[in-house]
């Protein structure tokens, strides 16, 4: 992630210049407390800057794109923002994402943000923040690839720009040992207890608890699996 690591520098200049644009960050923060408090909304979001705070807006509706809210891009998101800002403020900073999650917010006056205040830098990191996000569930859907080349537009990168960032990201196929997380030089034998394992902790009588967006990716995962062993094993036998 040594990419990424101007961005607590770029979040500590908003924070410290305090250059509201859009008062995004107060309303947000007035929205998380309960009527009749009112005077904690001013330690609601404490530490945690209007870099940010845009940052969660764009990450959100992104997860939020096809209908659905994933756990992977949620926790991914969350994984990245508390390894790239300031860890003692993680709770507020989960508050405020989990909020995101549940609302809408004007995509314009968060990128409008972004681009007055930050570098082009600094925009092209937000980019590839984005499709690290919505390929870390294993690939990038035509909604979320629609999404983001959106918001590459509002923060002034072109089209070649935004095709040269998506180039950078694309997924190498994976192979059919690569799935089952075996070698080439390993026994038929040994790929088959391998392969039963994961037939095993894949399979749905195993994940009934799972919710059903959990359970769609389960049963894709199965599906993977089985299909990858069987490949495996028609060239064994041929």
């Amino acid at each position: 992630m040594a990419k990424y690591e101007k961005w607590l520098g770029a979040s500590l200049g908003w924070m410290l210049t305090g250059t509201p644009i859009g008062g995004l960050l107060g309303f947000l923060a007035g929205s998380l407390v309960q009527p009749g408090e009112k005077d904690k909304s001013a330690t609601a979001v404490k530490g945690v800057s209007e870099f940010e705070v845009n940052l969660m807006v764009l990450a959100s509706h992104l997860i939020k794109v096809d209908g659905s809210i994933p756990n992977r891009e949620v926790e991914f998101t969350k994984t990245f923002l508390n390894a790239h800002f300031d860890t003692q403020f993680v709770a507020e900073r989960e508050r405020i994402f989990q909020h995101c999650l549940q609302k809408e917010y004007d995509l314009n006056a968060a990128c409008g943000q972004i681009r007055m205040y930050s570098a082009q830098g600094t925009r092209v990191q937000v980019v590839r923040f984005l499709i690290d996000l919505a390929q870390s569930d294993g690939e990038m859907t035509e909604r979320e690839n629609y999404f983001i080349f959106r918001i590459a537009g509002y923060l002034n990168i072109n089209d070649v720009g935004y095709r040269k960032l998506r180039s950078e990201h694309i997924i190498q196929p994976v192979t059919v040992y690569e799935i089952l997380g075996v070698t080439r030089e390993m026994s038929f034998g040994e790929i088959r207890t391998t392969y039963r394992k994961l037939v095993l902790k894949y399979h749905p009588d195993r994940n009934k608890d799972a919710s059903e967006s959990e359970k769609k990716k389960l049963a894709q995962k199965f599906q993977q699996v089985q299909e990858a062993y069987e490949k495996i094993k028609a060239e064994r036998e041929g």
